[in-house]
């Protein structure tokens, strides 16, 4: 019962080390800190050196889709399909249940319509697909618009940063020019 704030037993410097342990445990993790989930094309062993982003797969010399497909298919295990995996893929989630929603919805409306389970159960599993795709595409879509407005953000941090040291550099030149 350490964690108590009013036990009797407790000293005032182990709560506070206690809680200076839990800042440092609960601190933001970034993508950029965390390593990557599959290794990168140069670690596979693909015979292309590094691209530039903006060629195009295609334009590289020695490129091949079928050797890409095979390397890919190569890396997967059956733990990728397990439904713990799964649920880690973002926006999967959404996409499940926006889908299974629709599903529900489309087939109940048509069911008490028509009074045709069949009919009901096939507009139902049209429903599930068009909701799971809708999901999944709304939701990549504003991770999209966030991960730009992050991109945004560091361009701004950063290029406010580089001016106030420039400024501060010019200031530190001044004063030396000045003190001659």
């Amino acid at each position: 019962m350490g964690w108590w704030p009013f036990n009797r037993g407790s000293s005032k410097d182990e709560s506070l080390n206690s809680t200076n342990t839990t800042q440092q445990q609960q601190q933001p993790l970034f993508l950029d800190d965390v390593p990557a989930k599959y290794p990168e094309q140069s670690q596979i062993g693909s015979s292309s050196t590094s691209t530039p982003t903006s060629q195009q797969p295609q334009q590289v010399e020695g490129y091949s889709m079928s050797k890409e497909v095979k390397t890919f298919v190569s890396t997967l295990t059956p733990q990728h399909f397990y439904l713990s995996s799964l649920v880690q893929i973002p926006c999967f989630r959404e996409a499940g249940l926006s889908g299974f929603s629709c599903f529900f919805v489309f087939s109940t409306v048509l069911y008490f319509y028509h009074r045709n389970l069949r009919k009901a159960v096939n507009w139902g599993f049209g429903g599930l697909l068009l909701g799971s795709i809708f999901g999944w595409e709304s939701c990549n879509n504003q991770r999209r618009n966030s991960q730009m407005a992050v991109k945004l953000a560091q361009a701004r941090f950063e290029k406010k940063h580089q001016t106030n040291n420039n400024s501060n550099s010019n200031d530190i030149d001044d004063d030396n020019n000045n003190k001659r």
